[in-house]
């Protein structure tokens, strides 16, 4: 059975199917390589008694690596599912909803290393 992925911040840009690459803490998802397959969900914790897990896409994962966040450009901020956003503005946001810290220098924030996670949709 698939590892489950949560989207909650890209849900419409993945059923869109537009969103291929996303960025995670590079501690975490270091089992990952390409040729695993991942189940999207629209919440993977949180839920509410009752409440289920939204599947959202099956895909299978084409490149896993770590990268600098800060040498993300505009082509993948739209793969991120971000077409509209600033390259600034979606490390800002990255770094917000991931819980990282304000970097006190500049030298810490240009060499920040996330991995990178790129896919493709089982139903395209």
């Amino acid at each position: 059975m698939p590892h489950r992925m949560s989207c909650s911040i890209t849900v419409d840009a993945v059923r869109a199917r537009t969103k291929t690459v996303t960025r995670r803490h590079m501690d975490t998802w270091r089992d990952l390589k390409a040729g695993d397959r991942l189940t999207l969900v629209e919440k993977g914790m949180g839920l509410k008694k009752g409440e289920r897990q939204v599947v959202l896409a099956e895909v299978e994962i084409v490149a896993v690596n770590l990268v600098r966040l800060y040498e993300i450009d505009d082509d993948e901020v739209a793969r991120e599912g971000f077409p509209e956003m600033e390259t600034n503005v979606f490390v800002e946001m990255w770094l917000d909803s991931h819980r990282v810290p304000l970097f006190t220098g500049q030298t810490d924030a240009m060499n920040y290393r996330v991995r990178r996670i790129e896919w493709r949709y089982l139903d395209a």
